[in-house]
């Protein structure tokens, strides 16, 4: 039987903190359940959830280029995507 996680655990392996993969798991964004009224997870699906985040495969993050493109072709992605604020 794979050992489970608590919110603590799960959040010292994914370098967040518990309150944080409570909120996850509360929104429904990360795969876990409950036993007795507390949180468990399984290692092996929040790997499974983490491999849909990577680029590629549906994620959140958009994909890093490989290579630069040649000599005076002009990207049209952001180095460093804007996340809102004030505008420059």
């Amino acid at each position: 039987m794979e050992r489970l996680l608590n919110s603590r655990e799960l959040g010292e392996v994914l370098g967040f903190s518990a309150a944080w993969v409570q909120d996850r798991f509360e929104a429904g964004e990360l795969p876990g359940f409950r036993v007795s009224g507390r949180l468990r997870f399984r290692e092996s699906e929040v790997l499974g959830w983490l491999e849909g985040k990577r680029a590629g495969a549906g994620g959140e993050a958009p994909a890093t280029p490989s290579k630069r493109p040649p000599e005076g072709v002009v990207s049209l992605t952001p180095a460093t995507p804007h996340r809102g604020g004030e505008d420059a």
